[in-house]
């Protein structure tokens, strides 16, 4: 069973694999086979961002998101997340990566979903299911939710963490983005 969790618990992120806290999101670029044209996306999700989260037993923990992420007109979502979890004195209980599995971008708004890959850590059956609100010139807007550690692997399609989760899972907060932030785009005007 698939179980939802709104945070990283510190026994499970303890176990993931190490990456560089705000690195570029240069990284996930997909690279065109040679000779060839990538293909042309249709909705788009990039950058990097802080946030700290206010709840309990995770008051205070500072958590730093990273996406690039495209779906193309054919349909396809490729990219790549990236997340970091520390403690309000900075001891850091989390570091990875993920695959970014589907993407929606309606507007301003980025919803994705993004599954630790098998054999990357000892982890099993996680996902991410992030809301990105891009702010323009005012600070962006994050919403998270997990799924970590069930018997069967987590959904993989796109699941909105404000609208979408089941009903026994609490209602996720909205999050500023203190540091960074994220574009968003669609191409849902041309044909």
């Amino acid at each position: 069973m698939v179980r939802f969790t709104p945070v990283v618990t510190a026994a499970a992120a303890a176990t993931v694999a190490l990456v560089a806290a705000g690195s570029s999101t240069a990284w996930a670029r997909p690279a065109a086979p040679t000779g060839t044209s990538p293909p042309r996306a249709a909705a788009m999700v990039a950058g990097v961002g802080h946030f700290v989260y206010d709840e309990p037993n995770t008051q205070g923990h500072r958590i730093w998101f990273g996406v690039a992420a495209v779906t193309t007109v054919d349909g396809s979502t490729r990219g790549e997340f990236r997340y970091r979890h520390a403690l309000p004195d900075g001891t850091e209980v989390a570091r990875g990566r993920a695959d970014v599995t589907c993407l929606r971008v309606v507007g301003d708004v980025a919803v994705f979903t993004a599954i630790v890959p098998d054999g990357v850590d000892p982890v099993r059956n996680h996902g991410y299911y992030v809301k990105i609100i891009d702010g323009g010139r005012q600070p962006d807007v994050i919403v998270d939710a997990q799924a970590q550690n069930g018997t069967e692997p987590p959904p993989t399609g796109c699941i909105d963490p404000e609208t979408e989760l089941p009903p026994e899972v609490p209602a996720r907060p909205r999050y500023p983005i203190l540091a960074g932030g994220y574009v968003v785009r669609s191409d849902s005007a041309r044909p």
